[in-house]
């Protein structure tokens, strides 16, 4: 899976909100980094391969995945949300039963 990264917007240092291991994320990025074209050139700088290199594109998949899950995460946590007060909880759930 790509991520929704590019060489005109790289991915932040900083993981984004849920992602879910969050101290990979670094080594993720700078890998993602050092496998980039330098210049007008289209070859890896690392590796000299063509760019993109089986690496980068290794590396970018990471991120993405990453990136996705933790919009699945979010997404699913926000369906579980506990209710914040007693007007949010539905009538039929808060009303004593008789």
């Amino acid at each position: 899976m790509r991520s929704p990264y590019t060489l005109e917007q790289p991915p932040p240092s900083e993981p984004p909100d849920g992602v879910l291991s969050p101290s990979l994320w670094p080594v993720q990025v700078r890998w993602w980094r050092r496998h980039t074209p330098k210049g007008q050139a289209r070859i890896c700088a690392v590796c000299g391969q063509s760019w993109p290199c089986h690496s980068w594109a290794c590396w970018d998949g990471q991120i993405g995945e990453a990136v996705e899950a933790a919009k699945r995460h979010q997404a699913q946590t926000a369906s579980l949300r506990v209710p914040s007060s007693r007007s949010d909880i539905p009538a039929s759930v808060s009303s004593p039963r008789v």
